[in-house]
């Protein structure tokens, strides 16, 4: 007989029981011998990897499901088809077995409270499916009374006779499980998906060498300046991508602190691809604290890095935010991470490696044995993450294979601050609580030529006052143009670039924020980039929030940064004369009075607060950053936060894990902007990740209802923006208008 593991769907056939479980075994093992090359203790990874997904749909061998599963109804499984692999793995008795026991059990679900399942004594990893359809007593019950017969069609299935696994010994830390399950999860997935028909991409290999020989030639064209100081600082970008392309990269984890403006996007790729040369990695990941510069780098790296015949976006990847979506419908739209070189947000590197869940864990297995650079690290966390981010980091590097460099202007170097961690030490094997320093990419003699320069391009200033909408547009409008002046809140400079626009004329203002989808932001930054190009086109601003203070290549005469942190401010002096084009250029902290719209961002009371004390005491520099950070830990008692994470981690409490580990604080969905693709969509049509990720925003979960956000029925996940929406303030164009009728105020727009 042959026993199904998929019904007929869309015109495809169905599946056999044995062809998905033999190629996604096959699969399975190899993505993770691949991926655990070198991992101590690797053949007990990959023997946990094939038992867990040769055993995971054991359930569906159940007489019942297999009924469903052979008539095309569409209808769910009668029978729960998880607790059969379960039972049959931790029967075995074996440390593989056992493990692989928590995958198959993980599969579905996501990996659980493990010490919340060993306290349930007999019914621990069994009986606990959510929601009534398998009450917990027949779910067991079942599997008990029919296991030898799933087993007997399993055997008959594979056509292999029944064997013990070998006794692997397997003390695995909680990464090593997440990426366990990455690995079940891609193979099950992807045989499901390619079942069915959806498209598979052979994606490029990295060709370190090659790549390293394109990027050579590509900063070797780059224009040298007109001007004595363009010149001079076109010279020392030079001398940087020579240094960084010349270091050692025998270390495992790097730091390069050079300052804004000295060329990282292409120097420190140029180490990371000669390291990947050297050690044999697989990929490179370039991790940035926003989209928008996502962008940018993606343009340089795909004019530098794509060899001859190569399809652009699939040499060199984006990933913008979270689009991943465990609905099988929507679940192709996910990013794969199987690109050469993925350049991808640090909410969605740094949550995925925190995740349980099988969607978002789906890709990870792509992060072993690469090369990762953590570009602008001072923006890419809030402080009371990084101790565990930086667990992972060493533990990628010390038993994954990777290849790490953290780099910013504004380095605030954490990992050598001994107050920064847990006193008690991590229970786990990469113990955080060892203050420690990294080798630098640049030597010091180039590295104060650099920082020389720097002291000489900017003055920092702070505005004495509190400053009401009225009195802050008279400050701005009273420094020499163009100006940027950026804000801790959409809101906030939703209503400033609104307000300068009924007040000079829309001619006058720019603005650029995450209310924009990345369509409009691309387009909003490509016509910032054109009017500082012309040197007539003076007298205007940009209104920007935090999204355009790190990384972004351009240059104002005048920048204006809302109360913050220390690195954010010196980050904004990046887009201010960043060229060395004016003899002297200002950038100004201000602080801001709630109220006529502006929307004060309290997590900034702290890290604004420090930056004051700095100022008082003419400490604001770069070299002050991990002083400064030390400062804000201690203020906002984040190293009770870090004991808890760390606890958790430590006794693979995953679900708590997922909780705690929030970049941005608020859980967001994912809405689509009114337009052509959203009427397809409502339509019918079938939308590919690029293009939703084109056309779509992040909002904030906990205002759907204040919003009317309307959940597309064919995409569960998705949703569509209904109110007003245009391409200067984007969805503030009717949160405006939603907030002001709710609060009883005039409208604003």
């Amino acid at each position: 007989m042959d026993w199904l593991a998929h019904s007929a769907k869309g015109g495809y056939p169905t599946q056999t029981y044995g062809d998905h479980l033999h190629r996604a075994v096959e699969t399975a093992r190899g993505l993770a011998a691949d991926a655990g090359h070198g991992l101590p203790q690797a053949a007990a990874f990959v023997e946990t990897v094939g038992l867990g997904t040769e055993f995971h749909d054991l359930g569906k061998l159940d007489e019942d499901n297999q009924a469903v599963l052979a008539s095309p109804t569409g209808k769910p499984l009668p029978r729960e088809h998880v607790d059969a692999g379960t039972k049959h793995l931790f029967g075995l008795g074996t440390p593989t077995a056992r493990y692989a026991a928590m995958l198959a059990y993980s599969h579905h679900r996501g990996l659980p409270d493990v010490p919340g399942q060993k306290a349930r004594g007999a019914m621990a990893w069994r009986g606990d499916e959510v929601g009534e359809r398998f009450p917990a007593a027949d779910v067991v019950a079942r599997t008990n009374a029919k296991l030898s017969d799933y087993l007997h069609r399993h055997h008959e299935a594979l056509a292999v006779n029944p064997t013990k696994p070998v006794a692997l010994p397997f003390k695995p830390e909680a990464l090593d499980l997440r990426m366990a399950l990455a690995c079940l999860v891609e193979a099950d997935h992807g045989d499901t998906a390619r079942h069915y028909g959806a498209p598979l991409i052979d994606a490029p290999l990295l060709c370190p060498e090659a790549r390293l020989r394109r990027l050579d030639d590509y900063v070797s064209s780059l224009k040298r300046g007109d001007t004595c100081r363009e010149i001079e600082r076109a010279a020392l970008r030079r001398a940087h991508y020579k240094a960084c392309r010349a270091a050692d990269p025998t270390p495992a984890i790097v730091e390069c602190d050079s300052p804004v403006g000295s060329g990282k996007t292409t120097a420190v790729m140029a180490h990371l691809l000669r390291a990947a040369h050297a050690k044999g990695l697989r990929r490179v990941f370039v991790v940035q604290p926003f989209t928008n510069i996502i962008d940018q780098s993606v343009n340089v790296y795909r004019n530098a890095l794509i060899l001859d015949n190569e399809v652009a976006d699939h040499a060199v990847a984006a990933h913008h935010h979270k689009t991943d979506f465990s609905d099988p419908m929507t679940r192709g739209l996910a990013t794969r991470w199987h690109a050469p070189v993925i350049v991808t947000t640090a909410v969605q590197f740094f949550e995925t490696l925190a995740s349980n869940h099988p969607a978002s864990l789906r890709k990870l297995h792509q992060v072993a044995r690469s090369a990762i650079f953590i570009d602008e690290a001072h923006a890419a966390l809030p402080a009371h993450l990084w101790p565990l981010a930086w667990q992972w980091l060493r533990q990628l590097a010390q038993r994954w294979g990777c290849h790490v460099v953290l780099a910013s202007g504004s380095l605030a170097r954490f990992w050598t601050l001994d107050d920064f961690y847990r006193k008690s030490g991590n229970p786990g094997s990469a113990n955080p609580a060892i203050a420690m320093q990294l080798p630098r990419l640049v030597g010091n003699t180039l590295r104060a030529k650099l920082d020389d320069g720097e002291t000489r391009r900017i003055r920092y200033r702070q505005h004495p006052d509190n400053l009401d909408l009225m009195t802050l547009l008279d400050f701005l409008a009273g420094l020499p143009g163009p100006r940027i002046a950026v804000f801790n809140t959409v809101q906030t400079a939703a209503v400033v670039a609104l307000t300068l626009a009924e007040q000079k004329g829309r001619a006058k203002v720019e603005h650029l924020s995450t209310a924009l989808n990345p369509l409009d932001r691309e387009r909003t930054l490509a016509r910032v980039k054109d009017r500082l190009a012309d040197k007539q086109d003076i007298d205007w601003m940009l209104i920007a929030t935090s999204l355009v203070e790190a990384g972004v290549d351009i240059s104002f005469r005048s920048g204006v940064r809302e109360a913050s942190g220390l690195p954010s401010l010196l980050q904004l002096g990046g887009r201010v004369n960043r060229h060395n084009e004016y003899a002297d250029a200002e950038v100004w902290s201000v602080s801001l009075r709630p109220g006529g719209g502006l929307r004060e961002h309290r997590a900034m009371r702290i890290p604004a607060a420090v930056l004051a004390k700095l100022f008082r005491k003419n400490q604001v520099t770069p070299d002050a950053c991990t002083a400064a950070l030390n400062q804000e830990v201690r203020e906002a008692g984040n190293p009770i936060v870090v004991d808890e994470l760390f606890k958790w981690e430590a006794g693979k409490q995953f679900p708590a894990i997922v909780e705690a580990f929030k970049v941005i604080a608020s859980d967001t969905v994912t809405v689509l902007t009114p337009g052509p693709f959203l009427d397809a969509l409502k339509s019918g049509g079938r939308p590919d990740w690029k293009a939703l990720q084109s056309h779509s925003v992040q909002i904030w979960a906990t205002r759907k209802i204040d919003f009317g956000l309307a959940l597309l029925d064919a995409y569960p996940g998705l949703f569509a923006w209904s109110l007003a929406y245009d391409d200067f303030i984007g969805y503030m164009a009717g949160a405006l208008n939603a907030q002001a009728v709710k609060s009883g105020a005039t409208l604003i727009v």
